[in-house]
């Protein structure tokens, strides 16, 4: 077992009774170049440099209110890339405009790499490094990780293979084996980090083509052409100040790929071939389901799956106020991406309706398989004076409970908060107290709890992250419904436990000592 270090910048924790270690895995980023500049933006050395490098291009037509696209250059022959990407404006954020943040005193920031088609480095940037990433032959794959409360999402296009899956941060895109070149990409934050800032990148295309910056989960680069992106610039901008540089051409020798929100207010997807798209799409972090480019509304049949969609198109994500509480669950959990989903009853239809979803640590030793809760427990005294509550037993040792509490006082380690992506458990699946609280006190004794492994299904529902973290000497989970008297009850309950724990130590040393004497 190992030690317990308690409000450590180190962030390691312990292993508990039931299998849970808390270890927050920080990113192990190189930032390479200058170093964290904590409020000034750096003006780069060209600002417009998309503008002047794509000077006699014209724009083409695409839909009201999407953004804009400009014709190709005539030719990728004789193009001076090294002189292209200097002058292309990837270094106008300077190293990033991100202070430290007021609560961890953190800057928020990734490491972005070019790959080949085995997964080997071409060329890496930070997103507060003044450059960014260079590979003149284009590059197969892409891969982020960061450092502080975040989750990026990110996915790469080629004619070959269409668009990757959704990836998060610490995955690489799993398509171009076969070495075809990323066209496009699309990169969203969710997390504190995006709580803080807005994610901002840019590309350079082998023929020269400059691309202007793209926002939050916007397309960028080109499709339905012989293309590729060369170098990519990402970087984190503070969102209480405006963005300076140009926003308005994202990509080159097509229409434009993606949401965009009309004129009329209404959000559509836009199709590059012009053929209507049918399938998800968000705006920035908002889940949307468009049939022939519109959005859908109301109740809806989807790969299996039904879903409720609001009446401006968004996806409801927590069906408790739509449905109220059935009192019938099935709990699915991918333990690839650690989430939890609420699974209600369609009727004959059986457990599809995904009523909620829930964030979640679990760990190596997580079980895979068909499993149903067997025992509950309000708070537990789990191991070295770490405590949980709300638990539902559901295999073995293995549990669904709460974050981690310390000594019989029930202070919380606010790690386990704010990292609960990154921690890891010895297994057992930890909830955030309030969703752990839910689970507890509406899924009845005995409901199914399915757990399967599928790291590039980052659905039904794509799961939120921690949009606001706490200080690290709070020692309440902001998520708990616990009132004052809860609070006490259960602090008294946890005290008795570890009273119970003691008295059976001292029976078991007694019993130790009437044998000892009885073989003397």
């Amino acid at each position: 077992m190992s030690g317990i270090i308690r409000k450590s910048a180190a962030c390691v924790l312990a292993i508990t009774m039931c299998f849970c270690m808390a270890a927050p895995v920080f990113a192990s980023v190189v930032k390479k170049g200058g170093g964290v500049s904590s409020g000034s933006s750096g003006t780069g050395s060209s600002s417009s440099g998309s503008a002047a490098l794509n000077a006699g291009r014209s724009a083409m037509q695409n839909a009201d209110g999407a953004p804009g696209t400009i014709t190709l250059g005539k030719s990728t022959d004789n193009v001076d890339l090294d002189k292209t990407i200097a002058a292309a404006g990837l270094d106008a954020l300077g190293t990033g405009n991100t202070p430290a943040d007021p609560v961890l005193n953190q800057v928020q920031i990734a490491n972005y790499f070019l790959k080949d088609p085995s997964g080997n480095n071409y060329d890496f940037a930070a997103t507060n490094e003044n450059r960014g990433a260079v590979s003149k032959e284009g590059f197969s794959k892409f891969y982020m990780i960061h450092d502080g409360v975040a989750r990026f999402y990110y996915r790469t296009y080629s004619d070959a293979s269409g668009w990757s899956p959704w990836c998060t941060s610490k995955q690489t895109t799993p398509t171009n084996n076969d070495g075809t070149k990323v066209q496009a990409v699309q990169i969203r934050v969710k997390g504190y980090a995006r709580t803080l800032n807005d994610l901002y990148y840019k590309v350079v295309l082998n023929d020269g083509t400059v691309l202007d910056w793209a926002k939050n989960g916007q397309t960028t680069g080109t499709m339905g052409t012989d293309r590729y992106i060369v170098a990519i610039r990402v970087g984190l901008w503070h969102n209480g100040v405006a963005f300076p540089y140009p926003t308005k051409n994202l990509m080159a020798g097509c229409k434009y790929e993606g949401t965009y929100t009309g004129s009329d207010g209404v959000v559509r997807y836009s199709s590059h071939s012009d053929q209507p798209y049918t399938g998800w799409g968000y705006v920035d972090n908002t889940q949307y389901y468009f049939v022939n480019g519109e959005r859908v509304t109301d109740w809806q049949y989807i790969d299996g799956y039904k879903y409720y969609f609001n009446a401006d198109g968004t996806l409801a994500t927590d069906l408790e106020p739509v449905m109220g509480l059935t009192g019938d669950y099935k709990i699915n959990y991918n333990k690839a991406t650690r989430t939890m989903y609420i699974m209600a009853k369609d009727g004959d239809n059986g457990y599809i309706i995904p009523f909620k979803t829930f964030n979640s640590t679990c760990g190596p030793d997580t079980p895979l398989g068909d499993f149903s809760t067997f025992a509950k427990y309000d708070v537990k005294f789990m191991h070295d004076d770490i405590y949980c509550k709300y638990l539902s037993r559901f295999y073995q040792g293995f549990l669904i409970h709460s974050i981690l509490y310390y000594g019989s006082s029930l202070e919380l380690d606010a790690i386990t908060y704010n990292y609960i992506d990154d921690a890891a458990s010895g297994g057992c699946i930890r909830l955030l107290t309030g969703d752990a609280y839910w689970v507890y006190s509406n899924c009845p004794m005995h409901t199914a709890v399915h757990i399967y492994y599928d790291e590039w299904d980052k659905g039904p529902v794509e799961k939120g992250a921690i949009d606001q973290v706490i200080p690290r000497e709070q020692t309440w989970d902001p998520t708990d419904p616990a009132s004052a008297a809860r609070l006490a009850a259960e602090q008294a309950a946890a005290q008795a436990e570890q009273a119970a724990q003691g008295d059976q130590t001292g029976s078991q040393q007694d019993a130790e000592l009437v044998n000892a004497l009885k073989t003397e």
